[in-house]
């Protein structure tokens, strides 16, 4: 039996983690080609197959399950001895690495962190905006997100609870009217991030009012942007979803079926156990927690 080449684990655990190669090679500041000539020699090193290509990616087979589960415990141990090791604990100053939904990045934590900077500046932020559901923190320092559940080495802080509504322009509602219960959206033009976007609501528009026999509305326009839904919404477009943070509320949009219950989406500043004595983790959550939404 070949000893596993360490070297080789961690473009191994970002391919199997990203799914794809093109996107582990950039996270990886490497070439596709050479990432991929490196995991054919780790499949050759070792005997075995480990993903299966696939038309838009690489999907772990039997045996790279197997050693993704290990590459992933020594990495995440890894990284995280390495942020323990070089913190200066008493002081308030280095990176800060954070992954976070995109909405709530750009129209919650983007607007509001100035201040925080402003009074830390030797802290430095770097702000990942993940479209995918955040199953862990991986290399990151913090993940603002629902709860990541089955995550017990996890620190999980309640920080605010969004609730999800609906928004149109005056304009539209007056050319096309308003409706007065869920069933009448299946007349109107409804505009939403992208159907079968994974979401803590799952196109909540695209069903709401449907009887569960029925197959979800077809959306009359997807865009992969927060803010192009909502200048859809504000030059008349149709009718949107979005969370009720200030700054949209903020806008001049009209709400649509005030009164009809709402989906609810809490939030929580995720971090490891090792980084609990991080002061300016701690720092940031106190600052975030006193802003709220």
């Amino acid at each position: 039996m070949r000893p596993i080449d360490l070297s080789k684990l961690r473009p191994f655990y970002m391919v199997a983690r990203e799914g794809n190669m093109t996107r582990a090679a950039e996270k990886l500041n490497v070439s596709q080609p050479s990432l991929s000539q490196l995991i054919n020699d780790l499949e050759y090193n070792l005997k075995a197959k480990l993903f299966d290509r696939i038309p838009r990616g690489m999907r772990l087979t039997p045996q790279g399950e197997k050693l993704y589960t290990h590459a992933k415990e020594i990495i995440e141990k890894h990284e995280v001895f390495e942020k323990i090791f070089h913190e200066v604990e008493d002081e308030l100053q280095g990176d800060l690495k954070i992954i976070i939904m995109p909405y709530i990045g750009t129209d919650w934590l983007i607007p509001n962190i100035r201040n925080f900077l402003n009074k830390y500046p030797q802290i430095s932020l770097q702000i990942i905006l993940s479209d995918n559901e955040i199953q862990d923190i991986g290399e990151h320092d913090i993940a603002i997100c629902p709860l990541i559940p089955h995550q017990p080495q996890l620190i999980q802080e309640p920080l605010f609870t969004v609730s999800i509504r609906l928004f149109a322009s005056e304009s539209y509602l007056k050319k096309f009217g308003i409706p007065q219960k869920p069933e009448e959206l299946s007349n109107h033009r409804l505009i939403v991030y992208r159907e079968n976007y994974h979401n803590p609501y799952e196109n909540w528009l695209l069903n709401i009012g449907n009887d569960i026999t029925n197959k979800p509305r077809k959306a009359y326009i997807q865009i992969y942007s927060l803010h192009g839904m909502i200048n859809c919404a504000l030059n008349g477009l149709g009718i949107i979803e979005a969370p009720d943070l200030t700054n949209i509320l903020n806008l001049g949009l009209k709400e649509v079926l005030p009164n009809m219950p709402r989906p609810q989406v809490p939030l929580y500043f995720i971090y490891d156990k090792s980084r609990k004595n991080s002061k300016k983790i701690i720092h940031l959550y106190n600052y975030l927690l006193k802003i709220g939404k």
